[in-house]
């Protein structure tokens, strides 16, 4: 028996084809795909360095900073300092990076100024976008960042050589476009 019908029964013999109700299989979810799998590198030590040593040939790096490493007169860079600082600075979810570095002996001369290169996550790959002065040999004080998170830069402000303080600081500061912006933390 094919039908279901108490005044009507049908069998398979004089049923029709149009009649015959399909039931499409429900197709099983293997897998989410809201998002597409996107494998975006690892960023570490080696893909920092490689980024800064490609951001310090750049135009902007030289401009910004006077310095295009041909000439002994512009100094000599040194990038050994550490740590270099890893987390996220512009809220994407995608790890970015501050390496720290000095410039010394500009003009021939026995002096130093120490920058932060600050370079954010496009995708996998370290873009630079400035470098943050964080003091030199004749500042006041000079800025040591300590760790990135929740987009907030800690550190310390620490007296510098020619400092008549004493005391270092905590400091708070966050990514924008153009600049490290200090943040006013609630002691203050």
């Amino acid at each position: 028996m094919v039908g279901c019908s108490p005044t009507e029964k049908t069998d398979l013999k004089n049923k029709k084809t149009n009649e015959t109700v399909h039931i499409d299989t429900v197709p099983v979810k293997h897998k989410d795909t809201l998002v597409a799998d996107v494998k975006i590198p690892v960023i570490d030590t080696t893909a920092v360095l490689t980024a800064f040593n490609e951001a310090k040939r750049s135009k902007l790096f030289s401009k910004e900073l006077d310095f295009n490493g041909i000439n002994k007169i512009d100094g000599s860079i040194f990038d050994l300092e550490r740590p270099i600082l890893i987390g996220d600075l512009n809220d994407d979810h995608l790890d970015d990076a501050m390496m720290p570095f000095s410039i010394e002996g500009r003009e021939g001369g026995n002096n130093w100024d120490t920058y932060y290169a600050v370079f954010i996550n496009n995708r996998g790959v370290l873009d630079y976008k400035y470098s943050f002065s964080r003091g030199g040999k004749f500042s006041e004080t000079l800025i040591n960042f300590t760790s990135i998170k929740d987009g907030f830069i800690k550190g310390m402000e620490v007296p510098g050589n020619n400092s008549s303080k004493e005391d270092s600081t905590p400091v708070d500061y966050m990514y924008r476009n153009t600049d490290l912006s200090e943040v006013a933390t609630a002691s203050e």
